[in-house]
């Protein structure tokens, strides 16, 4: 697998959890509207995972490319 393909997958996993971060604000948004406090803490629990997950692979993404920076030199 070479080193661009492997950046552009690490870039689409961190959007698809970024895709999951702002699903889960609009569904403890709209649960709050609706007075529906359990499935408000649901959708707050999938807000924190995905935001920890995003934050992963954005960290992942960037220390992979340092290392092929890095490896080039």
């Amino acid at each position: 697998m070479n080193s661009d393909f492997q950046i552009k997958l690490f870039k689409l996993m961190e959007r698809v959890w970024l895709v999951g971060v702002l699903i889960g604000i609009a569904g403890v948004v709209y649960f709050l509207i609706q007075k529906d406090n359990d499935s408000a803490l649901y959708f707050f629990g999938f807000f924190i995972l995905s935001s920890v997950l995003y934050l992963l692979r954005k960290r992942q993404r960037k220390r992979h490319e340092s290392y092929l920076e890095n490896g080039k030199k």
